[in-house]
């Protein structure tokens, strides 16, 4: 057989394999006890704020370039502002406004210049170098506080590590004035088409920086997992089916059957993930190292999708009740409860894992394309952050849960806050599974 033909019957198995999965969970199977009929509400209408209302002052803050380069410190000075407005808590001013004369005031600070363009605060930064070695020094002005620094922090290292300094230093920014520490310089973890029916896993700094291929470029890699000391966790896919691997395995299948076996998540000391090996889809744990294996629900209908949150809880989607919807349940698989009554197709269910903060995050349908939807645990109240902007699918909180990432037919990997606004756009290709962690 010719390599063309063998390609040729590897792709369209693979599709296939593909074609197999989203069949699992889109249509239930055919005599399945569904019980009652859900008579789900729609969707809340996604509502749009004005950011400019009193209710919603941002702060404004100035950020001039880091004195002593004058392309590092253009560099550095534009990693924090991005930091800052990818928070959606800053108004950053357009540094061509600036009136003050920051060579002349250097690290220092003189309040009227700075008070006449609306500054409520200040980040000044010098940068010093030695040969291969770089020293940043790095203050923040509250100009309600006065002319002295309310933050300063000093760096040592290399410019390669010019960001990573940045980073660290917005997010003391807002440990200074809201009590709570930024995720910046955190991770995404993502699948990325890289051609006709194929994917590779990537890996990039939240802002988009610094992509890089996790997955070996020799298979077919999607539905990524961070995976505590076993690396990325991700499924491959092969001509009869599917197996999940990590990176610390080198690709090597660790958990494997009959069927699909797709999207791992690890918490607990323990790999939770679907399998279609007795049949029907449903949520099995294992051990890191693949023993062990464990099936944790057992129902005709559908049970997909499992995502670790606080306590060691696992959400996952079942059609059990109807259409797709959330359910929760302890880590051995008991204590279910559902999640999610609005919506007629809920999936993708991702955990603020922040317990101070009890949010859920799922893509919904309810009649159009798929959107992002935040569900508020303890209230029961429900946020659409996407509404008319193409299929917006898999989103993930970052670490402090201000912000949430996810996949777009827009192009791409968007951030936005929880309530949908400042939605921008970190990550440019066909994206799917988005994860952030540390």
């Amino acid at each position: 057989m010719s390599k063309t033909r063998q390609s040729r019957l590897r792709t369209f198995a693979t599709s296939l394999v593909l074609f197999a999965w989203a069949a699992a969970w889109v249509w239930p199977p055919h005599g399945a006890s569904q019980g009652a009929p859900a008579k789900d509400e729609p969707l809340p209408t996604r509502v749009v704020i004005d950011v400019d209302s009193p209710e919603r002052a941002l702060y404004r803050i100035a950020v001039p370039s880091l004195l002593g380069s004058s392309a590092l410190g253009s560099e550095g000075a534009g990693v924090v502002r991005n930091d800052l407005t990818l928070s959606a808590l800053f108004q950053v001013l357009d540094p061509r406004s600036f009136l003050a004369n920051t060579e002349a005031e250097g690290l220092g600070l003189q309040k009227a210049p700075w008070s006449s363009v609306g500054a409520q605060g200040v980040v000044k930064g010098k940068l010093t170098q030695n040969g291969s070695n770089l020293d940043v020094e790095m203050r923040l002005y509250e100009l309600a506080r006065g002319e002295t620094a309310v933050l300063s922090r000093t760096y040592h290292g290399n410019s390669e590590q010019l960001r990573g300094f940045m980073h660290d230093f917005a997010n003391e920014i807002l440990r200074v004035l809201t009590g709570k520490a930024g995720a910046f310089g955190t991770h995404l973890l993502y699948a990325r088409k890289v051609g006709p029916g194929r994917k590779d896993i990537y890996f990039s700094d939240f802002d988009g920086h610094g992509q890089y291929r996790v997955s070996s470029g020799r298979g077919n890699a999607m539905l990524p997992s961070f995976g505590a000391n076993a690396g990325v966790w991700y499924s491959m896919l092969t001509d009869t089916g599917s197996y999940l691997t990590n990176t610390k395995s080198r690709e090597r299948p660790v958990i494997e059957g009959n069927g699909l076996n797709m999207g791992p998540s690890v918490c607990n000391g323990r790999v939770y993930f679907s399998s279609t090996r007795d049949g029907n889809s449903e949520i099995y744990s294992a051990a890191l190292d693949g023993s062990d294996q464990r099936r944790l629900t057992n129902n005709p209908s559908i049970d997909v999708s499992p995502a670790c949150g606080p306590g060691g809880r696992i959400a996952f989607v079942s059609s059990r009740h109807g259409g797709p919807q959330i359910f929760s349940m302890d880590g051995e698989g008991g204590g279910v409860t559902r999640l999610t009554y609005k919506g007629n197709h809920n999936q993708t269910p991702a955990w603020c894992m922040d317990p101070q903060t009890p949010l859920l995050a799922f893509s919904a349908r309810d009649g159009g394309g798929f959107d992002i939807v935040t569900l508020n645990l303890k209230t029961g109240e429900y946020k659409r952050l996407t509404q008319g902007q193409g299929v917006n699918q898999d989103p993930a909180f970052s670490p402090d849960c201000r912000m949430v990432a996810f996949a777009s037919s827009r192009g791409g990997v968007f951030i936005s806050n929880p309530e949908g606004l400042n939605q921008i756009k970190v990550l440019n290709g066909t994206i799917s599974t988005v994860r952030w962690g540390r």
